[in-house]
């Protein structure tokens, strides 16, 4: 009780419905792009996601899930897929999944890495964007419960393929 008023978390059964009711297919709008606070990468949030300064990116509290967004600078994004290794990923006790090439909304091309790892015996997913040119990289890490994969993976997916740099 907070003030007088009574306050709850809505069940995760809720916040799924919640969840199914959203359209994966992103229709990219230039207009909603959202600057990600300490970078230069703007990008499109999902739907129902709150934009977080204190972890740059967006989450979602009712599903565990994140985006978070990261700018190395100096660096291009060739140089660190090289050395993104199932035996480099192994060592972060991550296990390797898939990885792909993509391109993004705005054409810049990148790889996307999607890997599961496990917090208090809970099993997750988290696609690893890496995109930009020989001089920025974007790294971009869009988490999620393995539960939520089926509802939410889609939904991520289409708003990290929007990051570009300003």
């Amino acid at each position: 009780m907070y003030g007088g008023y009574l306050y709850s978390q809505p069940s995760l059964d809720s916040v799924l419905r919640e969840m199914s009711k959203i359209d994966k297919n992103l229709i990219y709008d230039e207009a909603l792009l959202v600057n990600i606070p300490g970078t230069s990468i703007k990008m499109i949030g999902p739907e129902h996601f709150m934009l977080s300064e204190k972890v740059p990116g967006f989450i979602h509290i009712g599903t565990s899930s994140s985006i978070q967004v990261n700018e190395i600078k100096g660096t291009s994004y060739i140089m660190i897929e090289e050395a993104m290794t199932e035996d480099a990923f192994k060592k972060q006790n991550v296990k390797f999944l898939s990885k792909s090439e993509v391109e993004l909304h705005n054409g810049t091309s990148g790889v996307l890495y999607l890997v599961e790892f496990e917090v208090e015996k809970r099993k997750y997913e988290r696609m690893m964007l890496f995109a930009g040119d020989y001089h920025r990289t974007m790294w971009i890490n869009a988490s999620y419960p393995l539960s939520t994969k089926e509802l939410i993976q889609e939904i991520l997916l289409s708003s990290i393929l929007t990051a570009q740099f300003e």
